[in-house]
């Protein structure tokens, strides 16, 4: 216990937490220890908790309370299971730690990394307990007299994180690693791609996704060459029937889809999920922003959503009324995926344990689109369904702040 608590003591978490677990065989011995219709999981969450660590502050400059801290705070979750014959999608930093028998990796030529312009560039040593500069550079194509050394060791730093992370690509591999490239639109000179073909061999790919032609000796490198274009074909989608292509009605609905009316909608429902605010304030420029709206349309939005949640049906938004509510609760019904506005349950009233289907609408008679309706009835036969011994009412909330009972 000494040992690891000066390796949690002097160690980021994530190398204090490989150290523990080479020192230990942590996988092997959970392994043999967990049941067998677990282990899978048991040795999954393990080496993810060495990949969240990774996430951290890129796993360098993380202490341990600020790890745990990260871990308490949510929103990094080990996967449920693993399966040994999938492929698994990684970047270089988050396969650190990680191994598999083959490994490919792909895009290796990318062209060099451009210099930057309008950064910051500040040069503050290990040891040293402030900064010696800090510069704002307008480019690093042309930096100030003063900014030349700490430039060139900045640059120097990059390079050296490159091949960093080179060594770790190189590395996840217990027996053979593939590379691949596409043409890059200019010529490269340090790529991974260039340093690395000297050293492998070429693989010819066949077409179809049959074999490959030569066998990979272990521990080899492949050099995955180019298909040429005879072996490559992009089969065509076949030509849509007649009666199957978009008529004028079609594309009259998706013009509606993106109309003004439309948009305020959207940025009215968005309120009524907020709680409708006295004034939208800093709010304006965010439905601005993400409705693409302008101020009149999100004014109309905020004083019909203001309506709605004022008006007849105020008490679903009252505690004292409801005992469950939610917003844009999502159903499956008989194959279908129905999104209610709002749905609560009543428990004041008269009304004790009923369930209400509630749909905000722009409009002031909703009831009168036979569409609209139908489509309420919809989401009141999904909710009958799941709770088939419990009464189901469905409701519009016109922008009046009226309520429209749907029959």
């Amino acid at each position: 216990m000494i040992k690891y608590k000066g390796w949690v003591d002097s160690l980021p978490p994530h190398d204090a937490l490989q150290a523990i677990y080479h020192h230990r065989d942590v996988l092997a011995r959970f392994a043999a220890a967990a049941p067998a219709q677990s282990r899978a999981t048991v040795l999954a969450n393990l080496r993810a908790l060495l990949n969240v660590a990774l996430q951290l502050d890129g796993g360098r400059y993380a202490t341990p309370y600020a790890f745990v801290r990260a871990l308490k705070a949510g929103g990094l979750q080990a996967p449920a299971a693993v399966n040994a014959d999938a492929v698994r999608l990684l970047t270089i930093h988050g396969a650190k730690g990680l191994e598999a028998h083959s490994v490919l990796l792909l895009d290796t030529d990318t062209v060099e990394r451009a210099l930057e312009s309008m950064s910051v560039l500040v040069d503050w040593p290990g040891e040293a307990s402030a900064p010696q500069k800090f510069v704002f550079l307008v480019s690093e194509t042309r930096p100030p007299a003063c900014a030349t050394e700490s430039l060139a060791l900045e640059q120097a730093a990059r390079k050296r994180e490159e091949l960093n992370a080179l060594y770790v690509a190189l590395t996840r591999a217990r027996n053979t690693l593939a590379i691949s490239s596409i043409e890059p639109h200019r010529a490269t000179t340090s790529s991974w791609w260039q340093r690395l073909c000297p050293f492998a061999s070429e693989v010819t790919v066949s077409p179809c996704g049959s074999e490959v032609a030569a066998p990979i000796a272990s521990s080899e490198i492949a050099f995955a060459g180019t298909v040429s274009a005879e072996a490559f074909c992009l089969p065509d989608l076949p030509v849509l029937p007649p009666d199957m292509r978009r008529s004028p009605a079609d594309s009259a609905t998706i013009d509606e889809i993106d109309s003004p009316q439309a948009k305020t909608g959207k940025a009215m429902h968005r309120l009524l999920e907020w709680g409708v605010p006295a004034s939208l304030g800093p709010l304006r420029a965010q439905l601005l922003r993400e409705f693409a709206i302008d101020a009149a349309q999100a004014d109309q939005a905020h004083q019909v959503a203001s309506r709605i949640r004022h008006g007849d049906a105020a008490w679903a938004w009252d505690d004292a009324m409801i005992d469950w509510q939610g917003n844009e609760v999502e159903i499956v019904h008989a194959g279908n995926t129905f999104r209610l506005d709002r749905l609560v349950r009543r428990t004041g009233d008269g009304h004790q344990g009923h369930w209400w289907v509630l749909d905000y609408k722009l409009a002031h008679q909703p009831q009168l689109q036979p569409t609209l309706v139908e489509k309420m009835q919809l989401y009141r036969a999904a909710m009958q369904a799941i709770y088939p011994g419990e009464t189901v009412k469905a409701a519009f909330l016109a922008a009046d702040g009226t309520v429209l009972m749907v029959d």
